[in-house]
């Protein structure tokens, strides 16, 4: 009887366990009850470094009180990680109603005609070349028909039910004390070894760390990437290309902002900068109004991104919110 009880009391913990890698929703749910850590905590980049000495809590911005001065406007934000829930709300913005959807989704919306709808395309500086290789036409405007509305929840079904190592291991190893014995192991790699994870790349100074798809030498996501004025052309005509087909959807304003990679503010002897950002938004053919965060942050004496993150910290976050809110 007590072999029973033993094995069937395993099987449950096991199988609870083993559980808590396949739902995300699951996982945050165990992060705002404070059952588990969450292993972002420190930022992404300290994330897969574990280097102690980018080890510094992310910020916590305070909650704005705007005052909602356009109730007839509604923003319909289309962004990455720098966008996402949690660094982005709706009390962020004076307009009176607000829609976010991923950039790599495929929703569809119903405009109301009787308020004046704004569309704000953002897109981290890295992933530009490949999001705009072709007009970005993701978000459609209408009803999906019945195939659509099908495949649609079945993605959803997908994403909200599957299994993730990567999440599985955060989920069990992600305490301060888990850290210590993963620092441990890393500072040997760095200080015997010069030796990091791949995915991040330390400045010379090692004042700074970044994330390897932009701080490379060469390649689509690198800063340092040399890309031909022929190739710029052909990007601004894509973006150009997307702005008229939402403009011809029923969008009042649609605008384009990037965000510019940490490696390219902070990493700038990683290799000479290719200033995509810049090419993009001074070429006279570009006929889609942009905001532009790139000047503001690229000559401000601050700091403006989290030390162990790729992303920009509440300072850095809040030069965006005003330039948007500017626009509404």
């Amino acid at each position: 009887m007590n072999q029973k009880i033993i094995k069937y009391t395993a099987l449950i913990v096991f199988s609870v366990l083993w559980l808590l890698g396949f739902s995300p929703h699951i996982a945050k749910w165990l992060y705002k009850k404070d059952l588990v850590k969450d292993d972002y905590r420190y930022g992404d980049l300290y994330r897969f470094s574990n280097l102690p000495q980018f080890r510094v809590a992310k910020e916590t911005c305070p909650e704005p009180d705007m005052p909602i001065t356009q109730p007839n406007t509604t923003l319909y934000l289309i962004g990455d990680s720098f966008t996402e829930e949690g660094r982005i709300e709706a009390r962020d913005f004076v307009s009176g109603g607000f829609e976010r959807f991923f950039i790599g989704a495929q929703p569809f919306v119903k405009l109301d005609k009787t308020k004046k709808n704004i569309l704000i395309i953002e897109t981290v500086e890295r992933h530009f070349r490949e999001r705009f290789a072709e007009p970005y036409k993701n978000l459609t405007i209408g009803e999906p028909n019945t195939q659509q509305a099908v495949k649609a929840l079945a993605k959803e079904a997908k994403s909200s039910f599957w299994y993730s190592s990567e999440r599985h291991e955060s989920v069990l190893f992600s305490s301060d004390f888990f850290l210590s014995i993963k620092e441990l192991k890393a500072m040997l790699n760095y200080n015997l070894f010069n030796r990091t994870d791949s995915n991040v790349v330390v400045s010379k100074d090692k004042k700074h760390i970044f994330y390897e798809l932009d701080a490379k030498p060469s390649g689509i996501t690198s800063s340092f990437d040399k890309i031909s004025d022929k190739e710029i052309l052909r990007l601004v005509e894509n973006v150009n290309k997307t702005y008229d087909f939402y403009k011809k959807n029923g969008f009042d304003e649609v605008y384009l902002t990037i965000a510019p990679n940490k490696s390219a503010i902070l990493g700038t002897e990683l290799g000479e900068y290719n200033h995509l950002i810049e090419r993009i938004q001074q070429s006279p053919a570009l006929r889609m109004p942009f905001i532009d965060v790139y000047t503001p942050i690229s000559t401000s004496k601050k700091m403006l991104y989290d030390a162990g993150d790729t992303h920009w910290n509440c300072q850095g976050k809040q030069i965006w919110v005003n330039a948007v809110n500017q626009k509404l």
